[in-house]
């Protein structure tokens, strides 16, 4: 290996962040990616509320269908 000195202009840019910054940034994602899971499960629960209260109305609506046959 030759002690030639380095072309820094051949090299290319990258930003140097210190080790509690590149921390932080996957903290960050983390919470992120933790809140995004909790409002899909969120929207999920929400969204077999409305299932199960139409499944009711239906068999509430064919039990009345029912009754009036009699």
């Amino acid at each position: 290996m030759s002690a030639q000195p380095i072309d820094w202009s051949k090299v290319p840019h990258t930003e140097l962040v210190s080790d509690s910054e590149d921390d932080t940034e996957v903290v960050e994602a983390k919470v992120g990616e933790k809140q995004r899971r909790e409002e899909e499960a969120k929207a999920e629960r929400h969204r077999q509320k409305e299932v199960r209260k139409v499944e009711e109305a239906q068999r509430a609506e064919e039990a009345r269908r029912v009754e009036e046959e009699r």
